[in-house]
């Protein structure tokens, strides 16, 4: 951590105490609660079990792929190529062992997440980075071995800076996640205001198009099209929304069966299968209209950046709770966005989100991470294979996705709110300066 850097104009800056000293003493106490919350994490979830979780995945397809010879064109087709440019490098890099190539990946994840914590200290002070550790400290495993912690970083700083109203450098961050996996990309219309728009509007082309040349020129366009026809054809994942009947189902129905699929994910098949992923389809249009009629509204009243970061757990709750395919390592990226919202509105000001309801978004997202650590790797065997811990697990996950769903509605009514409050303030400021 460093001492914060001055705030936008109209923002407070970032409170590390009274003089140099105090500021100092908190600079290393808050980033020696970084390393220790780390450290704890790898140790417990990663060395002392053993665990390699998704990093066994992108070694053995970075091995597959260095023999045939096919480069990115051929690897992690799920995945923007720029991500599989990423996730190819250890491997380039000499590291083919397990072990190497884990620790490689905990690196990469930790420098994101260390970044984005740097970013939150600098611009909100210690509270936002004490949050953001509690966030990825509830998600054990997930917050260092899934390559998901770099989109989430992108997008959390997006949001923060597009919350300060660096709207330029907020859709540079929105291209750069979203060509590392595509989610980011519903995030853009935050980026914009009424009255300025033009200048984040390109700044997220020009990036946008630099990064589609590169990934041309590294794999050509059926890879740079490929993670959009990978989503489209994958069934239903056990954690997705949609499947929590199912899964039920399956606990007490041998019709129903659990199975590792060709999409690397374990999905659920039944007869009501077919009819959950319509349904998930349908939620998912309705979900997408719902979202471009709220950010339109929001746009229409003044785009109060005090609302951003609820209308960003809207856009990306959105796509998780009707996603066919929802993993555990989602909740990453409902996380960034909630430490931005918590630690503005700590951090107080004019344009801060309101206190209350940010702390209660907060304890939301924390326990929804924690229900989700429960889920996995905990009792993910009971979600797996029928036994002991199935009816535990079903639990777990049942509460967790209902909890999505509260979350998303919860979100919506507080960005209605802040957004309504905004635009009576900006009217009543209107009416002073003609008065």
């Amino acid at each position: 951590m460093t001492p914060p850097a001055p705030a936008a104009p109209g923002l407070p800056r970032a409170s590390w105490g009274p003089d140099a000293a105090t500021a100092a003493s908190l600079v290393v106490t808050t980033a020696a609660i970084w390393l220790v919350a780390k450290m704890v994490s790898t140790w417990a979830w990663v060395l002392l079990t053993g665990e390699y979780g998704d990093t066994y995945y992108y070694l053995t397809t970075a091995e597959e792929v260095s023999r045939a010879g096919g480069g990115v064109a051929e690897a992690f087709r799920e995945y923007p190529t720029p991500a599989g440019l990423l996730l190819m490098l250890p491997y380039e890099l000499g590291a083919t062992h397990h072990d190497q190539y884990r620790a490689a990946i905990l690196v990469m994840t930790s420098l994101a997440d260390a970044a984005f914590a740097l970013l939150l200290g600098r611009r909100t002070g210690p509270l936002g980075v004490l949050a953001w550790v509690l966030l990825t400290s509830s998600l054990g495993q997930l917050a260092l071995l899934r390559f998901d912690m770099l989109p989430a970083a992108a997008a959390g700083a997006a949001v923060l800076l597009a919350m300060e109203n660096r709207r330029v450098a907020a859709s540079v961050l929105v291209g750069l996640g979203t060509g590392l996996k595509i989610w980011p990309i519903v995030l853009a219309p935050l980026a914009h205001r009424r009255g300025g728009w033009r200048a984040s509007l390109v700044a997220l082309a020009a990036t946008g198009a630099a990064l589609v040349a590169g990934s041309l020129a590294a794999g050509g366009w059926t890879r740079l099209l490929s993670p959009l026809g990978y989503q489209r054809d994958r069934g239903l994942q056990i954690e997705a929304v949609a499947a929590t009947i199912p899964m039920h189902a399956w606990a007490d129905d041998p019709a129903y069966r659990v199975w590792f699929s060709t999409f690397v994910a374990y999905e659920v098949v039944g007869t009501s299968v077919p009819t959950w992923l319509a349904v998930a389809q349908a939620a998912s249009v309705v979900g997408a209209l719902a979202c471009v009629t709220l950010v339109g509204w929001w746009f229409w009243r003044g785009s109060d950046p005090a609302a951003i970061a609820w209308l960003a757990l809207v856009l990306v709750g959105t796509f998780v709770v009707t996603s066919r395919a929802l993993s555990p390592q989602y909740l990453l990226w409902l996380a960034a966005p909630t430490a931005v919202l918590v630690a503005l509105a700590l951090r107080g000001g004019k344009q801060a989100p309101p206190l209350a309801p940010a702390l209660l978004t907060f304890a939301t997202v924390l326990v929804l991470c924690g229900l989700t650590l429960a889920i996995y790797p905990v009792h993910y065997d009971g979600l797996v294979n029928r036994g002991e811990l199935t009816e535990r697990a079903l639990a777990f996950l049942t509460a967790r996705n209902l909890g999505l769903l509260a979350l998303v509605a919860w979100s919506a009514a507080c960005a209605i709110v802040v957004t309504n409050q905004g635009h009576t303030r900006q009217q009543l400021s209107e009416n002073g300066v003609r008065g």
